[in-house]
């Protein structure tokens, strides 16, 4: 039967690292058999699904959509490209710093499907290649994502299961994420300071730039704005994101908080949303996949591996730095080349085991260090992270190439000096 169950699993894996099916529809097989061959019951398997991190998801994905309606982002980001005057040097650092923020409140993917085509716009009217632009964009939406609990899925995962409330991984994430942003940023500008050239003393390029972002303001708003609708939008989100950061003082859990959201603003703005379409909106696909992959986790669990492994690192080193160490290079270099959920939901059980074997020791570091390295690690590759992904198709449609290694030669580098300030970081953290 262990066989059996770890063999699901990694067959599984390498299929969703892979992906020649849907990935939501391989969790779910795997999570099918591990019940039909009688690894798991069938109410050990509803058991395993943790619907606290399914309905926080859900209650994000459709309180971005209602609030995107209002057309509040698109006229921000707009607001933005006006500030920057068509300056290169203000483009690229107000529009990543914006990224970065947006992306710890929103979900980097929905984060870069507002600011990557706006950038390629500006710039490529300017005559420049947004390359570089785009791939800081990318790089910051995952370092903004590893800031909250509800920034990136994996953190949603340990929050999920750890209890760890918003502002825990707010107070426990900000110097490190504030140390990458700095480095990260320092790195781009010293290696192009010819692409960020101030245009201030080239009248044609002014005029050019001026002309673009009037441009702008037309295409990517396309209507006109409701004032009401925008105050409600805004007194919404800021309800709630209050809610997450005082979750320990109301004792509301997250997902109750982005439920609240949700309804308050599909009742207090019905005429201006059609919550069939924000139904719609939701990527249940995604949703699946996290219901089925942690009843394969649960399978694998079961059968003792898992406690074994924890053993085995336990057993290496006793030195609760090392093991930090240990989990965040391990879960960095690991998200650089397959999806950091999956990788997340099979350490969480391990890091138990841990506290179980280090009894009396304070294991909060192997939380932070999983959460940094499976974040922040995805930035390593094209591949790494969904942002990634979706930003390249982004701009491959509009007619910009952005191959495998073009990308990775520039962010692996990046990506180990994060690690590195990580794992400073870790010291200090334990001393």
């Amino acid at each position: 039967m262990t066989l059996l169950a770890l063999g699901i699993f990694l067959v599984a894996f390498v299929l969703i690292a892979f992906e020649p099916y849907e990935k939501s529809i391989i969790a779910l097989l795997g999570a099918l058999l591990m019940v039909l061959f009688g690894i798991l019951s069938p109410e050990e398997a509803i058991a395993a699904i943790k619907f606290e991190t399914i309905l926080l998801l859900l209650g994000m994905m459709m309180l971005v959509h209602m609030a995107s309606k209002s057309g509040i982002l698109a006229w921000l980001n707009v607001r933005i490209a006006t500030l920057t005057r068509g300056n290169p040097l203000a483009i690229f650092l107000l529009f990543s710093l914006i990224t970065a923020l947006f992306s710890a409140f929103l979900d980097n993917v929905t984060t870069v499907i507002l600011i990557v085509p706006l950038t390629i716009e500006l710039l490529k009217g300017m005559g420049k290649d947004p390359k570089i632009y785009i791939f800081s964009e990318i790089i910051l939406s995952n370092i903004g994502g590893a800031l909250t609990l509800i920034g990136d899925p994996p953190n949603i995962i340990i929050g999920g299961a750890t209890g760890f409330s918003f502002l825990d991984f707010v107070q426990a994430l900000w110097i490190p994420i504030l140390g990458v942003i700095f480095f990260t940023l320092t790195v781009f500008l010293l290696t192009n300071r010819k692409k960020f050239e101030s245009i201030s003393n080239n009248l044609t390029n002014l005029h050019i730039a001026h002309i673009l972002i009037e441009k702008i303001k037309h295409k990517f708003i396309k209507t006109n704005l409701e004032k009401d609708f925008i105050v409600k939008v805004l007194t919404v989100l800021f309800l709630t994101i209050l809610g997450f950061f005082l979750q320990e003082v109301i004792h509301i859990p997250a997902f109750i908080s982005a439920f609240c959201g949700a309804v308050s603003l599909a009742i207090i703005c019905a005429k201006h949303i059609d919550i069939h379409d924000s139904f719609s909106s939701v990527e249940w696909a995604t949703l699946f996949f996290f219901a089925g992959l942690f009843i394969m986790v649960a399978g694998v669990e079961k059968t003792g591996i898992l406690e074994s492994l924890s053993q085995w690192v336990v057993g290496s080193t006793r030195n609760i730095f090392y093991l930090a160490l240990l989990v965040l290079w391990i879960s960095g270099f690991v998200s650089m080349i397959l999806d950091n959920i999956p990788f997340v939901t099979v350490m969480i059980p391990v890091i138990f085991s841990i506290q179980t074997e280090l009894a009396g020791t304070n294991i909060a570091i192997l939380w932070w260090a999983l959460s940094l390295g499976a974040c922040l690690g995805g930035n390593g590759t094209l591949i790494g992270a969904s942002a990634n992904v979706v930003s390249v198709n982004l701009a491959r449609k509009q007619g910009i190439s952005i191959s495998f290694w073009e990308y990775t030669k520039f962010s692996f580098p990046i990506t180990i000096g994060m690690l590195v300030i990580c794992s400073v970081y870790l010291y200090f953290y334990v001393s």
